[in-house]
């Protein structure tokens, strides 16, 4: 039996289990350390859950705006802001259609394991997206699936796009890159890092939006 979609898989996480993945990514601290080196203070955090990163963000006086499609996400967040006496911008949008803001809004986007849950095609809207809302000269720190967890049966609904068949994240598509798939989606851009982490399950890609002469 086909296992319908579930793009509310983490609204449904959120409202169960409340803060969860409240750690800061690894890799965290070395990309506002460069947002900051290159000047990209006005942050877009895409896919900000809970708000581990926008409060880290905030933590070093970046101007970060928060986006997310589940609104207990994004009550977390704002609950977790004002805990620390910080603050964010935090906007309910989905990273598949356009997203509320105008073209070149943003110095620096940052989204880890986000946009691969989507189909192609919606994957697609996101890049062009974050290509719209970035400046001309900024950066996007992006993260996305390298591999599928072994530990867990998919089904493959569409080339390299997988549903899981249980877990937590049931129905969320998961759209699995390899390097040259993810070069070649970003392909307008300048890239100026790819590699893999987490032993080969994520990729990492650095991107910067060229200056139009």
């Amino acid at each position: 039996m086909k296992t319908k979609l579930n793009n509310q898989a983490w609204e449904e996480i959120f409202q169960r289990d409340g803060r969860v993945l409240a750690e800061l990514l690894p890799a965290f601290h070395q990309a506002a350390a460069r947002f900051s080196e290159c000047g990209c203070w006005k942050i877009l955090d895409l896919g900000c859950g809970c708000g581990r990163h926008a409060v880290g963000f905030s933590r070093q006086d970046f101007q970060v705006t928060g986006v997310d499609i589940s609104p207990t996400a994004l009550g977390l967040a704002q609950v977790w802001l004002k805990e620390e006496v910080l603050k964010a911008d935090l906007v309910q949008a989905d990273f598949r259609q356009q997203l509320p803001f105008r073209e070149g809004h943003f110095q620096g986007i940052f989204s880890t394991q986000v946009i691969h849950h989507a189909l192609v095609a919606e994957i697609r809207i996101a890049i062009r997206e974050i290509w719209r809302v970035l400046v001309a000269g900024g950066l996007a720190f992006i993260t996305v699936a390298a591999r599928k967890n072994p530990e867990l049966p998919f089904q493959e609904i569409e080339p390299d796009t997988f549903l899981p068949l249980e877990g937590d994240e049931k129905g969320l598509p998961h759209h699995i890159f390899s390097p040259a798939a993810l070069r070649q989606e970003f392909s307008h851009f300048e890239i100026m890092d790819l590699e893999p982490r987490d032993d080969g399950r994520v990729l990492i890609i650095w991107a910067r939006k060229p200056n139009i002469d």
